[in-house]
């Protein structure tokens, strides 16, 4: 399981090799992972778990990188200061011990200099917070689970890890060197300009899901397109309370990166997708995040039960993965600054499905 920042630049299957099953996906701001809390990171809880528990994953890994925009916004926070955005302060304060500790430590280095560190502390700050889910715990003290954290420097070129068994790493790092060799030192035209920043057109859901990562399924080179990377790839409704982690995506995309196109992308057999059609009422969850997260497509599925009552289970599946992502696509409307994008004409939304049984790829305007 691989965490990762949004940014348009990093995408792990791109730079360390990964292959399509290999590695279940999460992309946020700052690929930050926040403590157990099931009130307000149901988005975060929901992947760890199924990750764990369901497809049992032998290594989580954690990657910060070079010239990180959320690190930087966490550096920049001033205390007592009123927040500038909806959502991004309050999910880049997830890394605040961080901060303080470089503060601390570091406190007569250069802004710059401290950024740098704060990098990779963030990420250990991520892996603790692993620790305080039970799932998590559990497989690390069973010795079923290995915590590992990373850090990919793109000025550079260079991937560091740590904390972590020696196959895990070696494998990293395999995947680092050929992408460096193959595609980082041959194609200076296209990673110059991206290490001073990053300008996509792009803003990508998609789902957690190892085999449908984005960057490899639909070409997307470095510098394309700004990712996250979910179970489902589900766009909650905006609240500040509950989803700060996908709002704070949406929102630095959005009103930072000045994005053109906002793409939610389902696909074939899609484990959430089947957990959310399983949904029985008035039945226990059986998992502590992975049902109230799926609950975001409740609509959706409402209306595939309705229209299609005597289609098979497995043909409902199908098409409840098309209609989530058009629920999806409703809810980017409630967020006041995609709402003004579209009616501005800066911003369209688009849907698409991919099908990696049939090997077919469709895009729709809602």
């Amino acid at each position: 399981m691989v965490f990762a920042c949004s940014d348009s630049r990093v995408c792990p299957s791109v730079t360390l090799g990964l292959q399509p099953g290999e590695a279940f996906t999460v992309r946020n701001i700052a690929a930050m992972v926040p403590p157990y809390d099931k009130n307000r990171y149901t988005g975060i809880g929901s992947a760890i778990e199924y990750a764990v528990c369901a497809l049992k994953v032998q290594v989580i890994v954690v990657i910060g990188h070079s010239k990180c925009g959320g690190i930087k916004a966490l550096l920049s926070l001033k205390d007592g200061a009123a927040d500038s955005f909806h959502f991004v302060e309050d999910w880049v304060r997830i890394g605040f011990p961080a901060k303080k500790k470089v503060q601390t430590e570091h406190a007569a280095r250069h802004v710059d200099d401290q950024c740098d560190i704060l990098e990779k502390e963030a990420v250990n700050v991520s892996l603790s917070n692993l620790l305080t889910y039970p799932w998590v715990k559990e497989g690390v003290e069973k010795g079923t689970l290995k915590l590992v954290g990373g850090h990919y420097d793109f000025v550079i070129g260079k991937f560091l890890a740590w904390e972590a068994m020696a196959d895990a790493v070696e494998r990293l790092k395999a995947g680092f060197e050929q992408f460096k060799t193959d595609v980082y030192d041959k194609k200076p035209e296209l990673f110059e300009p991206l290490k001073a920043h990053q300008s996509p057109k792009y803003m990508v859901f998609a789902c957690s899901d190892s085999r449908v990562c984005p960057s490899v399924t639909l070409g997307l080179q470095p510098g394309e397109a700004f990712a996250v990377r979910n179970i489902a790839s589900m766009v909650p409704p905006y609240d500040k309370t509950k989803y700060a982690g996908v709002g704070s995506a949406i929102e630095y995309a959005v009103c930072a990166l000045k994005v053109e196109v906002i793409v939610v992308i389902g696909h074939s057999r899609c484990g959430g997708i089947k957990a959310l059609l399983s949904l029985q009422e008035g039945e226990a969850d059986k998992f502590h995040f992975v049902e109230e997260w799926v609950r975001i497509g409740a609509p959706a599925k409402a209306k595939v039960q309705a229209d299609h009552a005597s289609a098979a289970f497995e043909d409902q599946c199908s098409i409840l993965e098309k209609a989530a992502v058009n629920v999806s696509l409703e809810n980017l409307k409630s967020y006041p600054f995609v709402k003004e994008g579209l009616e501005k004409g800066t911003l369209k939304i688009v849907g698409g499905h991919y099908d990696f049984v049939s090997g077919k790829f469709e895009t729709w305007a809602p």
